[in-house]
């Protein structure tokens, strides 16, 4: 999950440029024969990407609107959320699905209603999942133990279940804090039930949020390929890093690492 996103007539944004022309072949920050990195800003990445199996993503989705003292006389309104509508909306209409593609992304409770729209009037199935972190957090009164996955598809979506039994509940131990390389890493634990039974052997998954790059590990070691996204350069190098490890690890094949010596291979000329 990146930092939250403002348009840009509220930014002065110095970040590097990455893709920013289209049909310009764009640099990966890293790639190798199952993973594909590129650091910069998904909203101008996505639209020269490929279509994909699977967007499985974990976006920066805390209310930007906040009440402070000096408001708190005034009736809370559904304009508080605008700024959050609008940003997904610009992701879900950047983003290239197969047609039998899926589309499943993290949330929680106050931002799952901001999410359910744009996703209902672009998909046939909407379904909400529960990711049971398996012991409680913060919170006052009910603490937090939860987070919501909400799952999107479409009537001919490629289903994989191979007899299995999979449940709209997954329970999975989060990431210790003292664990983590990202604010609110996941474990990879938590993304294999929701990566198998929708996308095929070898099919392509995307998180146009990487972070530290969960989702490209979980996805390989499913044997599927996988492209992430992130703005933050830090988070491109920690994902890097975790990747070089699976290469030595698992596969004797030689990474491209130098985002300067290298070529994108998923780049769509117009």
């Amino acid at each position: 999950m990146s930092p939250v996103w403002m348009p840009d007539i509220y930014t002065q944004s110095s970040r590097k440029e990455t893709c920013k022309v289209k049909g310009v072949k764009m640099k990966p920050y890293y790639q190798d024969k199952w993973i594909t990195i590129y650091h910069g800003d998904c909203r101008e990445i996505l639209p020269q990407l490929p279509k994909v199996d699977l967007v499985l993503t974990d976006p920066p989705f805390f209310m930007p609107a906040a009440h402070f003292q000096s408001r708190i006389k005034w009736q809370r309104s559904w304009g508080d959320v605008s700024i959050l509508g609008i940003f997904w909306a610009v992701i879900l209409d950047a983003t290239k699905l197969k047609e039998t593609g899926h589309f499943l992304a993290f949330c929680n409770g106050d931002s799952y209603p901001v999410f359910y729209p744009e996703m209902y009037r672009r998909f046939d199935i909407v379904k909400c999942l529960v990711w049971d972190k398996g012991h409680v957090g913060l919170g006052r009164i009910w603490r937090h133990q939860h987070e919501l996955i909400i799952a999107a598809r479409w009537r001919e979506s490629f289903v994989n279940i191979n007899g299995k039994l999979y449940s709209d509940v997954i329970t999975a131990n989060a990431t210790p804090s003292a664990d983590r390389e990202h604010p609110v890493q996941k474990p990879v634990e938590c993304l294999f039930p929701l990566i198998e039974p929708v996308t095929p052997d070898n099919g392509l998954v995307l998180d146009p949020f990487m972070g530290s790059g969960t989702v490209l590990e979980a996805a390989k070691k499913l044997n599927r390929k996988c492209i992430g996204i992130e703005i933050e350069e830090k988070y491109c190098e920690i994902a890097a890093n975790r990747c070089r490890q699976m290469v030595m690890d698992l596969i004797p094949d030689k990474a491209i690492t130098n985002p300067e010596e290298c070529q994108g291979s998923l780049s769509v000329s117009k």
